[in-house]
């Protein structure tokens, strides 16, 4: 991967999920799959922007953004960490490329096992639309 985005693990993000932090640092969770794909099964608190639209999407305004999709995204020099996932790593990889290249450096998080992963865990909080 091209980006600085940081490595997660599956305690990481469940950690993110149950109390929207990683440590201290607030954190938001992309999950950059299908509508259908999360609609049927996401980790709780994820926030769903698909990556094949995430490239329009950062040029939004923010409150473009919002209203679109229902959430704000924290800027790319926020003290919010964005957590990207997918269902194996392949788009979660290509949304961190689209991240990186908006200047998301310091607050670029991701986690490449994805949905593959969470699902299965014990102690994944799973919610449905």
């Amino acid at each position: 991967m091209s980006t600085n985005a940081k490595q997660l693990e599956l305690k990481d993000i469940l950690e993110i999920s149950s109390s929207g932090k990683l440590g201290d640092k607030d954190m938001v969770i992309l999950d950059v799959r299908r509508p259908d794909e999360f609609g049927s099964g996401h980790v709780k608190n994820a926030k769903n922007v698909p990556v094949q639209e995430l490239g329009q999407a950062l040029q939004l305004t923010p409150s473009e953004f919002e209203a679109k999709y229902g959430f704000k995204l924290p800027a790319n020099d926020s003290q919010t960490g964005v957590a990207v996932h997918c269902m194996r790593g392949t788009r979660a990889q290509m949304a961190a490329s689209l991240l990186a290249e908006a200047d998301y450096k310091d607050n670029l998080y991701v986690y490449l096992p994805g949905w593959t992963e969470l699902a299965s865990a014990a102690d994944a909080q799973i919610e449905t639309l």
